[in-house]
């Protein structure tokens, strides 16, 4: 066989494995000396790192901005699609609109390509998994390696292989299952798998999780607070999160019944539920959670708390932005996000910074409908008290008719802008930016962040005069934008190294409450505690003991809905508890914000004004609640049995 320089050698080993148009094709074995890889452990660290270099669909797309398969076409999160978000209307190339108007096929959303770039991407599942198996069954191989070396990357490949299909079961519910890696030896018969059912698919990954969690505890570190420069990595804390994370799925409506949610699959309806309703499951959920706590607390995890920033948001923007060097002490798993792309920095602040802001970029992928601004509570002493923008919000700027110094009406004119978002729930502050924002970066401070239309008393609009980051200059209708990711790196872009949580200790604690809540059928202290305990970080009052279950169930939803704002959460939420077919297809509310002159001579305006303003109508079918397999899987005819509707 021919030898290969390694990086040759790496190069074609990869491309061998993830090269496959799908999971079906053999891997070319003769195009790969796989000898030479685990013939070094420092070769097979390589392959390794590979495995982490894009196992699922993250939160943000890892990959450049414009390139072939990025998610939804322009970077958006899955957020979008829900109440929780919206994407920039003018810009067509962002294909998450297609889910506003309906417009989705099987082929748009189980693919990335240059035609097709949906929320998923199902081959490239298998190319990870693929990877998983190659390191599982060659690494004992390798000679210089140690034996902690060994069984931890054989941990580390199992739990990969439970997190891609874990990912699978969330949207396809029952899948193929594969064993072993293909080495090119098989029939047709062997690789030409049909869906595994529900239970089966369950099975296999809780097998891999508890696997791991018995036999690898020694081996996999338990965090990485002593071990920076292998962040990224699995730790065994988020073995005990993902057997959580798991459990709650399974236990949800969606698949937790006996009563599918379409009945077009007849006696095949086992593979999109378990076709049995077992409430234990919730107390599986409820008490694998409670296992991940207690690990979490146990080896130095804990939620960011510093009791002097609980009123500033600052404790909730560590906990989504920060490393553990920085301070961040509950991030479970993350991936790092390149900072070597063009320009020598992440483009993530591409999809979230203020589109229209000078010298750098807005792509408005991801803004916020004001349905989600509303979701926000008021901060005082009696919780779920909410500001009301069905009226509209007017305020005086307070600047003098005869005014001279531009740069104080300006100051003033911010000033006034913020007060419509005063006295929220900080983590408002922490999530989004709105007109006005003072701490913006270089921007914030000279009051340069200015979303209002100038108009007339009369109506009569005075274009030249609209803000730089206002509808009339950059046709952005939603007027809120995305925060949450790059607060404090504003302008800071070269210094910016996102940080692509996955899964943090506060969804452990939301976790457990909504599990024991649905298992006990009334609110316990557990519940009421652990709402606390997410709540008393951002500066929010406590929820009083006197709810019953389907008050609390609301109170769980909406804690999800702030806590885990923008995280990827809430469209398959909103999924797997049966509530998309509700509030997904509502309403979405846009703000209109206006600054008002007496006359065209006005240098500067004198009151500005907020309304609520329909925006546009959301799309939903019930075919929905699943994701479609690829037509190209489909059509091969050995037994792929496509989800109801698609």
């Amino acid at each position: 066989m021919k030898k290969l320089s390694l990086i040759s050698l790496l190069s074609a080993l990869l491309s061998g494995l993830a090269g496959c148009s799908d999971f079906m094709e053999f891997p070319p074995a003769a195009d790969f000396n796989i000898d030479s890889v685990f013939a070094k452990y420092t070769n097979a660290e390589k392959l390794v790192h590979e495995l982490y270099s894009y196992p699922i669909p993250l939160n943000i797309d890892t990959r450049n901005f414009g390139q072939s398969g990025t998610r939804f076409g322009g970077g958006s999160f899955a957020s979008a699609v829900t109440d929780e978000g919206q994407s920039f209307h003018v810009q067509s190339g962002y294909q998450i609109q297609q889910y506003y108007i309906g417009n989705v096929d099987a082929s748009f959303s189980a693919s990335w390509s240059s035609a097709t770039k949906g929320e998923d991407d199902y081959n490239l599942k298998w190319s990870t998994i693929r990877k998983a198996y190659v390191l599982l069954e060659n690494i004992d191989r390798v000679p210089d390696a140690t034996v902690t070396q060994k069984e931890r990357i054989k941990g580390e490949a199992k739990l990969m292989i439970a997190t891609v299909y874990f990912e699978m079961f969330k949207r396809y519910g029952g899948v193929p299952i594969i064993r072993k890696a293909f080495n090119g030896a098989e029939s047709q018969q062997e690789i030409n798998l049909p869906r595994a059912t529900l239970q089966e698919t369950y099975d296999f990954i809780y097998g891999l999780i508890q696997d791991v969690i018995t036999n690898y505890n020694t081996y996999i570190p338990a965090n990485y607070t002593n071990l920076p420069g292998e962040f990224g990595r699995f730790p065994m804390a988020f073995a005990y999160g993902l057997k959580a994370r798991f459990l709650l799925y399974a236990a949800s409506p969606l698949y937790n019944t006996d009563r599918p949610y379409s009945d077009e699959l007849g006696e095949n309806s086992n593979l999109i539920c378990f076709m049995n309703k077992n409430p234990e499951r919730w107390k599986w959920a409820a008490d694998a959670a409670t296992e991940a706590i207690n690990y979490c607390l146990a080896n130095g995890y804990k939620l960011v708390d510093n009791p002097s920033n609980r009123d500033n948001g600052m404790n909730y923007s560590v906990a989504n932005i920060e490393y553990p060097s920085k301070g961040n002490t509950e991030v479970i798993w993350g991936v790092s996000l390149p900072n070597n792309v063009t320009g020598g920095f992440s483009t993530m602040h591409l999809f979230t910074f203020v589109r229209g802001i000078p010298s750098t970029y807005g792509y408005a992928a991801n803004l916020i409908p004001l349905n989600q601004v509303e979701r926000f509570e008021l901060k005082g002493d009696t919780p779920g008290q909410y500001k009301n923008w069905n009226i509209q919000q007017s305020f005086l700027t307070g600047i003098a008719t005869d005014e001279t110094n531009a740069a104080r009406a300006k100051l003033q004119l911010a000033e006034a802008a913020r007060k419509a978002y005063e006295g929220l729930d900080p983590r408002f502050y922490a999530s989004v930016t709105y007109n006005g924002v003072a701490d913006y970066g270089k921007w914030g401070p000279l009051g340069d962040i200015d979303m209002a239309d100038a108009v007339l008393d009369d109506g009569t609009d005075l274009n030249d005069l609209d803000g730089q980051q206002s509808e009339g200059k950059q046709r952005t209708t939603v007027l809120h934008f995305l925060r949450k990711f790059t607060r404090g790196y504003e302008g800071r872009e070269s210094i910016m190294r996102p940080l692509n949580i996955y899964m943090r200790l506060a969804e452990l604690y939301l976790i457990r409450a909504e599990a024991l809540n649905e298992y006990n059928q009334v609110p316990v202290q557990q519940i009421y505690d652990d709402l606390k305990t997410i709540r008393e970080r951002s500066g929010m009052c406590q929820y009083t003991q006197n709810l019953d279950q389907t008050q609390m169930r609301d109170v769980i939803a909406h804690e999800r809905n702030i806590e885990l704002f923008y995280e990827d959460h809430r469209w398959f939420d909103l999924r797997r508890t049966l509530e998309a077919a509700k509030k997904i297809p509502v309403t979405i509310y846009k703000v209109q914000i206006r600054k008002w002159y007496h006359t065209k001579t006005d240098k500067f305006p004198y009151k500005i004004t907020y309304d609520k303003v329909e925006y546009q109508k959301r799309f939903w079918s019930d075919h929905w609640y699943m994701n479609p397999f690829p037509k190209s899987e489909i059509n091969k005819f050995y037994g792929l049995v496509q989800n109801p509707g698609w």
